[in-house]
């Protein structure tokens, strides 16, 4: 007995041994995607493309999701393509990636288009309106505007990704 016990026991710590050495050097770039609180130099600077729009837990489908942008510069101004209009305003991103809208400087094109494209236009509007965090994640390749309960949901790509 004691001598199959002997055997085991190696096989055990050389697992053991390469799962500590393998938790050891992991760092964040093996650790896969992570995401970082947004700042004004980390979203601001660069133009976004929209990829996903949650709403109260639900995808909302988009017809043509890259005519949907987000861009702001380190002033604050911000401004984007809604679908069928163009929008801009003043916001700010805090350290921690809390946004600051200037809801009085908020205003947008007033072209008609189809129906089903004036609502998708309508509902994107809402939802950045109501975003209160930015994150970026993988590397700085996805930015995500949310309101703090998670009821938002915008996703965006770099444009040109």
């Amino acid at each position: 007995m004691r001598n199959g016990f002997n055997k085991v026991i190696p096989v055990w710590l050389g697992g053991l041994a390469i799962v500590i050495a393998g938790c050891m050097n992991m760092d964040d770039k093996d650790s896969g995607p992570t995401q970082n609180p947004g700042s004004m130099s980390s979203v601001c600077g660069h133009k976004w493309e929209m990829r996903l729009l949650r709403i109260n837990g639900q995808a909302i489908p988009v017809d043509q999701p890259q005519e949907f942008t987000f861009l702001c510069n380190s002033d604050g101004e911000s401004m984007g393509k809604s679908g069928i209009n163009t929008y801009r305003g003043a916001m700010q991103v805090t350290a921690n990636g809390q946004i600051l809208w200037d809801t009085d400087s908020f205003a947008s094109t007033k072209m008609a288009g189809p129906p089903q494209l004036m609502e998708q236009e309508t509902q994107y509007l809402r939802a950045l309106s109501g975003t209160r965090q930015a994150f970026v994640k993988s590397g700085g390749g996805r930015l995500i505007l949310r309101d703090v309960p998670g009821d938002i949901y915008i996703e965006y790509i770099k444009a040109g990704s």
